[in-house]
């Protein structure tokens, strides 16, 4: 599992980092030779958008999340764990409820034939890609919440 978890991240981190080389070389080309990377803009939000679909998963598998602990840290062990139930829970629906929804966005923009302008690439594709990144989430938020619910893994 470790090792499928680490495969994730570098995914996450390959498309961040293309993201980062293609965000400098637009401003370089730019600033320097008055020119832009064709297609550079829609290249760098399709990939920024699958490297943020793809850390969701590590995220979540990690509960790496942002929480509020307040509440949490004042109540005993046994209401501690049904928060974490409730929590996981939720997330568990809300991916399930992202990667069904993410589909028809893949489907409609296949079906509408949606290309770029200057090199005219299928954007369907990176929808796709990022499409896969929630399915993944949603696989690694029921194996938590699976930890959290029968395992009490905290």
């Amino acid at each position: 599992m470790e090792r499928f978890i680490a495969a994730v991240e570098r995914v996450a981190g390959v498309f961040l980092g293309l993201v980062a080389a293609i965000t400098f070389a637009e401003a370089a080309l730019r600033y320097t030779l008055s020119t832009r990377i064709p297609d550079g803009f829609i290249l760098g939000q399709t990939l920024q958008g699958v490297a943020i679909c793809w850390g969701i998963a590590t995220a979540t598998y990690a509960d790496r999340h942002i929480t509020v602990d307040v509440l949490y840290a004042a109540v005993t062990a046994r209401w501690q764990y049904a928060i974490d139930i409730a929590a996981h829970t939720l997330g568990l629906l809300f991916f399930a409820a992202f990667g069904f929804m993410i589909n028809f966005k893949v489907y409609d923009i296949l079906m509408a034939g949606e290309r770029s302008v200057d090199l005219s690439l299928p954007i369907w594709a990176g929808y796709l890609f990022a499409a896969a990144g929630i399915l993944i989430t949603f696989v690694l938020a029921g194996v938590r919440w699976w930890q959290v619910v029968w395992m009490r893994r905290p």
